[in-house]
């Protein structure tokens, strides 16, 4: 058996404490050095002073673990070193390092890692954190070198840089870090998706979040379903479209194509190969932008209606590099774009005019006048009118249209049809 040397042993406690930090939001200094097996205060405190920079772990420098039914503070912590000096020394311990490196790496895992040259401004920071004296430029780099080799040690996997990148990274899938209130908003935002086509995509990470943050206290998830409720448009049947977005985002992302049976507002069925170029999402509805295979048209497609999906991963395409989800989306309403871009104005009654004008239905969207009697006229520059007969048509007798006419003309149409139809 290979014995593990006093960094290695050392660091493998720290982060077996910070872990166990992480999953107990509320537990007591004797409980921690009890589970942790840490002989002594002194020890304890001079791991969590290496966590004083970890925002998960310190907020407002105050640490989650009780002390005489309070939290620790690092201002505790730090007067307690300081009057036993022969447990604490300036230079930071290869334990502190490590879990400085480690924080560092993680947080620049999005940009790709650090350079040798980053790396040693954060040993810096920590030296001068520390008020301790910095070693020189070579002892320094081997000091470096030698810690970097010490993840080795632990398995945890470094990306060097003569693997193709000029930083030192984290193999490990980067995640990003939630504080507890984060979570609960994520989780909150989560309940939106409930019976929805991204129910099956959501619920994988709703269970982790329970699970991670709210592992002590299971009644809060519980809490948080009963006393926050989510309105919204659902499907019947969610369970049928299983993990089709998932499946979209993927050859979205990855350009290849897919085979779909599609069913349209007739009902009628159809199947074809399709090259997906994008996902837009319009109050509450997903639509697949995609390009049709043998007419190499550009098509809009409600993912609701896709009635089956086959992946052919095999299948890449060359992603048209003069084609902008944004300018193909344009001026539309919605997401389609058969008619021309017009000016449409509508006025708002005094009784929707505050809800109207503190909301915004559509960038080209304009306050024209406040009128005197409480009513606002709003102005669109828009086209996919047929979409927005219906927005219109749901405020009742709460909005008039004046401008075009002809919109003017449907909705009286309209209107005249359901009375029709009533009477």
């Amino acid at each position: 058996m290979i014995r593990k040397n006093r960094t290695t042993a050392t660091a493998e406690i720290a982060i077996k404490l910070r872990n166990f930090m992480a999953d107990h939001l509320a537990a007591s200094q004797k409980e921690v050095m009890q589970v942790m097996n840490i002989g002594s205060e002194a020890n304890l405190y001079s791991l969590l002073k290496g966590f004083a920079g970890d925002p998960e772990l310190c907020v407002n420098g105050e640490f989650s673990i009780l002390k005489d039914g309070k939290r620790l503070t690092i201002d505790i912590i730090e007067k307690f070193l300081s009057e036993n000096p022969a447990q604490e020394r300036n230079t930071p311990k290869p334990a502190e390092r490590l879990l400085y490196l480690y924080y560092c790496l993680n947080n620049a895992s999005p940009d790709g890692g650090l350079g040798f040259d980053a790396i040693r401004d954060v040993y810096t920071k920590l030296f001068e954190f520390n008020e301790a004296p910095l070693p020189k430029k070579g002892a320094l780099k081997r000091m470096i070198y030698r810690d970097i080799s010490e993840f080795q040690k632990l398995q945890i996997g470094i990306e060097r840089p003569e693997t193709g990148s000029k930083k030192y990274c984290l193999k490990d899938r980067y995640l990003p870090k939630l504080t507890a209130e984060s979570a609960a908003a994520v989780y909150v935002s989560l309940l939106l998706y409930r019976d929805t086509l991204l129910n099956e995509a959501t619920l994988g990470a709703k269970e982790q979040i329970e699970k991670s943050f709210f592992k002590d206290l299971p009644e809060r998830s519980q809490l948080l379903e009963k006393r926050i409720y989510v309105l919204g448009d659902t499907l019947t049947n969610p369970s049928e479209f299983g993990n089709m977005i998932g499946k979209l985002i993927r050859a979205v992302i990855e350009s290849y194509r897919i085979k779909i049976n599609y069913m349209n507002n007739d009902g009628k069925e159809s199947t074809r190969v399709v090259e997906p170029l994008g996902l837009v999402c319009k109050r509450n509805v997903w639509y697949l932008i995609a390009n049709l295979v043998n007419s190499n048209e550009i098509r809009t497609f409600r993912l609701d209606q896709i009635m089956n999906l086959i992946t052919h991963d095999s299948e890449k395409f060359i992603y048209p590099h003069n084609f902008s989800l944004t300018d193909h989306i344009g001026c539309s309403w919605g997401v389609f774009h058969n008619d021309k871009i017009q000016i449409v104005k509508l006025k708002f009654s005094k009784r929707v005019a505050h809800r109207v004008k503190n909301l915004r239905y559509h960038p080209s969207q304009r306050i024209i006048e406040e009128c005197p009697d409480g009513t606002v006229i709003l102005e669109f520059e828009v086209c996919g009118l047929v979409e927005m007969q219906s927005w219109i048509l749901q405020w009742g007798s709460q909005v008039e249209v004046l401008k075009p006419l002809k919109l003017r003309q449907e909705i009286i149409n309209t209107a005249q049809s359901i009375l029709q139809q009533y009477n």
